[in-house]
């Protein structure tokens, strides 16, 4: 809605004295959730109704990921301005008038979009003062501003709550943030933010199918593209180009194993020219042609770093685990214990880029898998990841992108097992019915859950529904947590890490604790003496129950499963 209206675009005026030198007077609010439609093999982005604004506008991204193009057609040139914004969640892009823009985006968010004008005191008379408009003072066109920035999204929260009541205070409002941006920014106008080198790659693997270039990518960094070049190598452990080619070659052995497309289609949909050129890189990358990774769609032979889980629940046993995985896997001891185990060799003071796999000579030929599933922090270890590469061909899964269910559908899909993933899900669901009915007679449902892990130095995590079988207890069971965590966790996505002399603010009237077994064989004596815990309704009450990090570290496909029994007999004893 529009909150401050004016029959023709104002560019100076006069008001009465007494008034601060700096007005800001905000246009419009507005609130968009953003559900994309969602499939398990959808690589096209939403797109929004494209946006422009005689006004200053200020996109907030409280959730999600978008890109923000601008487009050819806008009747301003505006020097330097790069193909696209990518903005993640808890960034805010600054963009000046009269710019035509095109959003998309793929996956679940929130953005809010705010158009405002900032008028400067030009002459103070004795009965009257004069303003102009004048965005000089404010972030400089294209400028995402992502430090410190939660009060930010607090006032945008405030400033949402008076519209339709009280339109000054919504101009208030608008001064505090805009003011607070001025203040969290380095004292150079034309240099808000720099945007951090992991930003950046978030962007590449979001973005890896539009024409990316070093140059376009590093004028989002506000650094030259060689020296951009350097410091992307040194922070990420890959040159730009690998980098990006990494995730393209991904994309392109997900058309392969999931579609009967031809190369210069799949070429296409992942940004190279022509079919030819994909088939010379794909080959370089892999050591293997595109027709010879296809031919492998269907095979059983795979090793999965973590995904063990969902294996098992597509009816595959991993050639291979790691040890460090299996400690975290206990409910999947059974079906693991004829697994072969790497040993992840971490050294005494080696840099995790160092890190590497500790392999008997034997081993790579007598396990010798035909794909190897690993999850995307695998690119944290550049050794690790070429070592990996050398054994078998790698397939990446962005963690945290998709819910355990969908997750464990997409494998299915990429290893040609869609029928046994369906079938999979469906018994889940029933699982998850029977579980709801059962929570509904012990009037849980009427109650609130939360899910806490301790992380030592008196710190505690406190998650959603993104790990630690956070999803059967939230999106399955539909329970209810605590407001505080539905607001600052759930609906905000990821978790949040509190102080425990913060805990009674987010405290639940049943409270999951996620700590390794030997810190849960004395958590009931500590508690009832414990100044904090012992006040606690769950405490009291006996609702509070412990979870072994070491059976809830990885909760896909049968661990799910097996955690969400676990979870229920607490909930229902």
């Amino acid at each position: 809605m529009d909150i401050y209206q004016s029959s023709q675009r104002d560019h100076s005026f006069m008001i009465q004295p007494a008034m601060h030198p700096i007005l800001d007077l905000c246009k419009s609010i507005y609130s968009f959730h953003l559900t994309p439609t969602h499939s398990v093999m959808n690589n096209r982005a939403a797109c929004m109704t494209p946006l422009r604004s005689e006004h200053l506008l200020i996109l907030a991204l409280e959730k999600g990921t978008v890109t923000v193009r601008p487009q050819s057609n806008a009747t301003i040139e505006i020097q330097d301005q790069p193909e696209a914004w990518y903005l993640q969640a808890g960034e805010l892009l600054f963009v000046h008038p009269d710019t035509e823009l095109q959003l998309s985006y793929g996956e679940e968010g929130c953005l809010h979009i705010i158009t405002c004008e900032r008028y400067n005191l030009v002459q103070d008379c004795m009965n009257q003062m004069s303003y102009q408009l004048c965005y000089q003072s404010l972030p400089k066109h294209g400028t995402i501003v992502s430090r410190n920035t939660a009060y930010s999204f607090e006032l945008i929260q405030q400033m949402l709550l008076y519209v339709d009541q009280d339109t000054e205070q919504i101009h208030v409002l608008l001064h505090k943030l805009l003011q607070r941006i001025d203040c969290s920014s380095d004292g150079s106008n034309d240099k808000y933010v720099t945007r951090s080198m992991h930003q950046i790659a978030s962007y590449i693997r979001y973005a890896s199918e539009q024409m990316l270039t070093r140059e376009s990518v590093a004028a989002q960094t506000n650094l030259h593209p060689h020296y951009f070049s350097e410091v992307f190598k040194k922070e990420i452990g890959y040159t730009f180009s690998d980098y990006l080619a990494i995730w393209r070659i991904n994309k392109a052995k997900e058309h392969l194993l999931c579609t009967d497309n031809t190369l210069h289609h799949i070429a296409e949909e992942i940004g190279y020219s022509d079919g030819i050129y994909l088939s010379k890189k794909f080959r370089s990358f892999t050591g293997m042609t595109p027709g010879a990774f296809r031919a492998r769609k269907g095979t059983q032979r795979i090793a999965a770093f973590p995904f063990a889980g969902t294996l098992l629940a597509l009816g595959i046993t991993p050639l291979a685990s790691v040890f460090e995985i299996n400690q975290h896997s206990k409910l999947l001891e059974e079906e693991l214990s004829s697994v072969p185990i790497w040993n992840l060799d971490k050294g005494a003071h080696q840099l995790p880029t160092e890190w590497q796999l500790q392999l008997p000579e034997c081993t790579v030929d007598d396990v010798q898998p035909d794909l190897i599933i690993i999850a995307d922090c695998i690119l944290d270890h550049p050794k690790l990841f070429e070592q990996l590469k050398s054994i078998a061909p790698l397939f990446i899964i962005e963690r945290g992108v998709r819910s355990p269910i969908d997750e464990l559908l997409y494998i299915g899909q990429i290893l040609n097992r869609q029928h046994q993933a369906e079938e999979w899900v469906i018994q889940y669901q029933y699982q998850i019915e029977v579980a709801r009915q059962q929570l509904e007679l012990e009037q849980v449902t009427q109650q609130t859950v939360g899910l806490y892990e301790m992380c030592g130095d008196h710190q505690i995590a406190i998650w959603g529904e993104t790990t630690r079988a956070g999803y059967n207890l939230y999106r399955a069971l539909k329970l209810n947590p605590p407001c505080p965590i539905r607001h600052d966790i759930l609906e905000a996505g990821g978790f949040k890490l509190i102080a425990e002399h913060l805990l009674p603010q987010y405290a639940a009237d049943h409270m999951f604790i996620v700590a390794p077994a030997y810190w849960l064989e004395g958590m009931e004596s500590m508690m009832q003496q414990h100044p904090i815990w012992s006040q606690l309704p769950a405490v009291q009450n006996g609702q509070i129950y412990g979870l072994k990090l070491e059976e809830f570290g990885y909760d896909d496909g049968l661990a799910l499963e097996r955690q969400l029994r676990i979870q229920v007999n607490y909930l229902t004893n």
